[in-house]
């Protein structure tokens, strides 16, 4: 699921763990949020924590960071994904080693389900319109959220690294399918220091396409 990584831990919930334990700083963070939110945000936190301690480090709190991103413990990276579709719960989280902090990895899950135009629009640039538009009718809406998801998880994964923003017009798959990499569309200071393309592989399951990417430094 991720590329050319080793030791890599996927823990997953189908649905919301509402007493799922959480540290001081993290429910202080939540206390505010309306009880869905709390069961989510602690359903995530219980499977980064999972995922974490099987590639071998002991984890307590996962508190939040400036930019609201999990601050994962020293040597490993990692991520978390959460979707609702019909009413049934997706979380899922990745954790791998990272010793010298050149590693970004991201995991991302998304409903299949068609997008409206300007929502589409908004995430795909022309040559993947053009390619999701070459699918029969079937697999458009699929092939439309497989690129959203990738980009998605791309995003998560960089952002490990550079702490950095990148936008949907930014990148680009280079193929609908199982398995690809992402491209940059132009040159973007904030990628400058990471290793482009960016590989990424993709899974169909329960309604969903799940998307696994790796970054790394130069």
């Amino acid at each position: 699921m991720f590329p050319d990584v080793e030791g890599v831990a996927v823990f997953f919930c189908t649905r919301l763990i509402d007493d799922a334990w959480l540290s001081e700083a993290e429910t202080e963070f939540i206390q505010n949020a309306v009880p869905g939110r709390r069961a989510e945000f602690a359903t995530g936190r219980a499977c980064a924590r999972a995922a974490i301690e099987a590639v071998g480090v002991e984890v307590g709190s996962l508190p939040v960071g400036t930019g609201r991103q999990p601050v994962w413990p020293s040597g490993i990276t990692a991520a978390i994904t959460h979707t609702r579709r019909a009413g049934r719960e997706f979380i899922a989280a990745v954790a791998a080693p990272d010793s010298d902090g050149q590693l970004g990895i991201g995991i991302d899950a998304e409903v299949i389900q068609p997008l409206k135009d300007g929502v589409r629009d908004m995430l795909l640039v022309d040559s993947e319109q053009i390619a999701v538009d070459e699918l029969d009718q079937k697999s458009r809406d699929e092939g439309a959220i497989r690129i959203f998801s990738a980009k998605e998880a791309f995003y998560k994964a960089q952002f490990a690294l550079t702490q950095g923003w990148v936008g949907f017009g930014d990148m680009f798959v280079d193929g609908i399918g199982d398995s690809g990499s992402l491209v940059e569309t132009g040159a973007l200071d904030v990628l400058a220091e990471v290793r482009l393309p960016a590989p990424y592989n993709q899974t169909v399951w329960d309604g969903l396409v799940i998307s696994g990417v790796t970054v790394r430094r130069f």
